[in-house]
């Protein structure tokens, strides 16, 4: 199968096309395809795209079960999300091992997007919880918890400068779990620390962390400034001010991952919703907050996210695209996309960026 059109790749847009074989990328090219035949596509061909945030859509947890995670797939896939982290607050020894061997199953099932799981907590810090239910909170122990060793973890968020937390990046490096920082009042030391220690990520910049200030830069300053850390954005103009999306574009754009941070609400109409035993609301404009205010995730799906970096900021949709796909890509280890022998997991967008057509290891899903 041969398809051409404009070809998002490395961040840019260029006439090119791709040839699947077999559920793969056989090949990929700039100019016309190789030979006559191939299916025409008069906007963009991206990579699928990869979000590493999803707590739930359409009404449902990531943590509801197999009927709930089935609706889920299929809400992302049709937003042209061919891979996606399921995303467990403040998940606790009791629920680990019924929870992590649901969605391991589901990450070995070849006709499902979710590739692991993402742990947001419990090492947070209570002063940046934001919606985190504080009795759920934990320090980091001594050792690796038995639930951390599971094969389906493959990212956990937590806050650096809590005790024992470097020590603990350090032993899930080890065990090739990505680390993320987030939910923290750090200092630039104590991120740096993080960093040093293995860390790669900082969660949902700006957001649930200390405020940057010009004196004391802290965990927000230091993932503007280390080229070591990508950074994850919600880049739906209410969790982080357009002009401060375009500030961390120009001091860390090529390191900016979009993430959804799709609660239950996203690809949901207003009305009341819960996430991790915390009632949340939709209103008509679409911001979810929990009773008291707090933000209480997203109701974004990715594809949005895509539009929204391009369209709040100075970044062309190809630049937007790169951040919710390459990028994240790497993190999970994933091979290139659209480079022979990488699963065809492929997009297709108008060119204003909304999805087409979604194709997931060689299939068209509609």
């Amino acid at each position: 199968m041969l398809i051409a059109g404009l070809l998002a790749r490395g961040g840019s847009l260029e006439e090119g096309w791709v040839e699947v074989d077999g559920g793969r990328i056989a090949q990929a090219g700039p100019g016309p395809p190789p030979r006559p035949g191939a299916d025409r596509h008069d906007g963009i061909v991206a990579p699928g795209l990869v979000d590493l945030q999803v707590n739930g859509c359409g009404g449902h947890e990531v943590t509801g079960g197999s009927t709930a995670l089935d609706a889920i797939d299929a809400v992302q896939l049709a937003h042209g999300v061919t891979t996606y982290l399921p995303t467990i607050l403040d998940l606790d020894e009791h629920d680990a091992g019924r929870l992590l061997g649901e969605l391991a199953e589901r990450a070995a099932a070849p006709d499902s997007p979710v590739a692991g799981v993402h742990l947001e907590g419990p090492f947070l810090a209570e002063a940046h919880a934001g919606m985190h239910r504080r009795e759920a909170l934990r320090l980091p122990p001594g050792e690796v918890p038995s639930h951390l060793v599971s094969g389906a973890v493959r990212l956990v968020t937590l806050a650096p400068e809590l005790p024992g937390a470097t020590e603990l990046i350090a032993r899930l490096r080890a065990r090739g779990v990505a680390v993320s920082l987030g939910h923290s009042g750090a200092t630039a030391a104590e991120a740096r620390a993080a960093l040093d220690a293995g860390a790669g990520l900082v969660t949902h910049l700006f957001n649930g962390m200390a405020p940057l200030h010009h004196r004391e830069p802290g965990l927000a300053g230091v993932a503007l400034t280390d080229g070591r850390a990508l950074v994850t954005l919600i880049a739906d103009g209410v969790h982080v001010d357009p002009a401060i999306l375009e500030l961390t574009r120009r001091a860390a754009g090529p390191r900016v991952v979009l993430i959804s941070d799709a609660s239950p609400a996203a690809a949901a109409p207003a009305g009341t919703y819960e996430l991790a035993g915390v009632r949340i609301e939709r209103d008509e404009g679409g911001t979810v907050r929990t009773p008291e205010g707090r933000l209480g995730g997203s109701s974004l799906t990715l594809d949005a996210a895509v539009r929204g970096w391009a369209s709040l900021t100075e970044a062309t949709l190809a630049e937007a695209l790169a951040a919710a796909s390459e990028r994240p890509a790497r993190v999970l280890g994933l091979p290139e996309p659209l480079t022979p022998g990488a699963p065809a997991d492929l997009v297709l967008l108008d060119p204003e960026g909304e999805v087409v057509r979604t194709m997931r290891h060689g299939r068209w899903l509609d």
